[in-house]
């Protein structure tokens, strides 16, 4: 164990050291546009490189060392098979980020791949609802495919809009792993995956780093993946509980396509209407991610404290909106 958290901590160390030399070899960039990239010059968005190389630093780890020593929730072949799917997200990740793709085409490679790895991950499909405020299961057998494909693609989708000023996916990211962690019973694994944020953070902080797709689309899938393990085989989640964790960045989605629709827009056009752009035109970026965090964060720590998911959910949402019409006016 003490192997692998000294090469994660040497690992991270070299991309800060080399980060300007990574950046120009894989010559990945978020370029201004006046519009709604209103950064000042190009900035590479390679955030996700750092997570998915840290990623399989702990796959080679756990297949040539200790596999054991994590208490893992998998076994090695299944891991080895959940990394492969995170690859893919990854890789599409990039692709958007290179070439710019068809929102279209981008949700039915989402929708195929989700739909093999269900056939792969079994367990991971949703059959029953369980919640903190009702002590029966709501049975969902009939529609569980649909169900947990259309999951999956509302976090990743809420997840990937919701990247939008510096600090803020990343706080967000530290956060749910950070809960995972902790609702884990502090296994390592989940910790581990934190090392590669706290170098992004740093770098997103000074303005010299995004995360891009690539970053948001492989870690949406992984949170996902965790989310519906917490739920379905651990039992330690409820879904109210994974529903407040996901609360703002899904509503804000939601309010999104819906102004689009009315609009006659498609609803994954890209505009500057995000919950986070009219903070920052209101109040600034400082003021805005105090908001976003206790938005996010407080709700979900009380409810840790006193179990009273329902009310905060209400509450939350009833801040959203409130937020919403003072940036309005």
């Amino acid at each position: 164990m003490i192997t692998l958290i000294s090469f994660l901590v040497i690992l991270n160390l070299f991309f800060l050291y080399f980060f300007k030399n990574l950046s120009k070899k894989i010559a990945l960039f978020d370029k201004p546009d006046g519009i709604r990239k209103l950064h000042k010059k190009k900035v590479p968005s390679i955030g996700g490189f750092f997570f998915f190389i840290n990623l399989l630093a702990i796959v080679l780890y756990l297949n040539f060392f200790n596999f054991s020593g994590l208490k893992f929730f998998l076994n090695i072949n299944q891991f080895n098979l959940f990394f492969f799917f995170s690859f893919i997200f990854f890789i599409i990740g990039y692709l958007d980020d290179k070439y710019n793709l068809n929102p279209n085409i981008k949700l039915i490679l989402f929708i195929i791949v989700i739909y093999f790895f269900l056939l792969t991950f079994p367990n991971w499909i949703i059959k029953n609802l369980n919640f903190s405020f009702y002590k029966n299961s709501i049975n969902i057998q009939e529609i569980s495919y649909f169900f947990t494909i259309l999951a999956f693609l509302l976090f990743i989708n809420s997840f990937n809009m919701f990247d939008g000023i510096n600090l803020q996916s990343v706080s967000y990211s530290i956060f749910i792993l950070m809960f995972f962690y902790i609702k884990s019973n502090f296994n390592l694994f989940y910790f581990f995956l934190i090392f590669p944020l706290f170098v992004f953070f740093y770098l997103n902080y000074k303005n010299k780093c995004f995360f891009g797709d690539n970053g948001t689309l492989l870690l949406s899938f992984i949170f996902s993946f965790f989310f519906i393990d917490f739920h379905n085989n651990k039992k330690s989640l409820f879904a109210d509980e994974i529903f407040l964790i996901m609360l703002i960045p899904g509503l804000d989605m939601l309010r999104l396509f819906i102004f689009r629709i009315i609009k006659g827009h498609n609803p994954f056009h890209p505009d500057r209407n995000h919950i986070h752009h009219l903070l920052v035109k209101k109040f600034g970026n400082n003021f805005s991610l105090i908001f976003l965090f206790s938005l996010i964060f407080l709700p979900n720590i009380l409810n840790q404290f006193y179990s009273v998911t329902f009310f905060l959910i209400i509450l939350s949402i009833c801040f959203y909106f409130y937020l919403i019409m003072v940036c309005k006016k």
